[in-house]
């Protein structure tokens, strides 16, 4: 990696740990997503100046976040390979079942509250954050074709 990479990479661990995620999973991903082939965790912990159980458990975290993707080639976990995601429908796709399981919890939390003002609240709450889920793919889809034009907007404003 060149040293606008190594930058790169060192930011984005340090923006993940504002996140409340670990540091190394922030720098796999940065990792992931400038690579132009998948990677091994062989190739991740050499790279990356890592422990190969710490890029296993980033590598891992970013799956289960939807950011990775990760599949074999046969022969047991020395041949995974991980790649990042950037295709907003399987990034979607992963966080929807984690995000449906939170608004469960929330619905059973309102089933349960103690009194009818928290059960309001808590069912107030969950019903906009829901509106705003169902929202999210269409936006995301057209952010994402406007994604050229945003950038270069982006680029002036931050080279003026």
């Amino acid at each position: 990696m060149n040293r606008q990479q190594q930058r790169f990479v060192e930011d984005m661990g340090q923006l993940m740990v504002g996140w409340g995620l670990p540091r190394t999973t922030g720098r796999v991903y940065a990792y992931l997503l400038l690579r132009p082939t998948p990677a091994t965790l062989d190739q991740i912990a050499t790279d990356l100046d890592v422990a190969k159980s710490g890029a296993s458990v980033a590598s891992r975290q970013l799956v289960q976040f939807g950011m990775a993707r990760m599949f074999g080639d046969g022969g047991g976990t020395r041949r995974l390979r991980y790649d990042a995601l950037y295709d907003l429908d399987a990034i979607i796709a992963a966080r929807t079942a984690q995000t449906v399981a939170f608004f469960d919890r929330l619905h059973e939390g309102a089933r349960v509250a103690g009194t009818p003002s928290v059960k309001r609240k808590i069912t107030a709450m969950t019903g906009a954050l829901e509106g705003v889920f169902a929202q999210a793919p269409a936006l995301a889809r057209r952010t994402q074709n406007q994604a050229p034009a945003i950038a270069r907007r982006t680029q002036r404003r931050r080279s003026a």
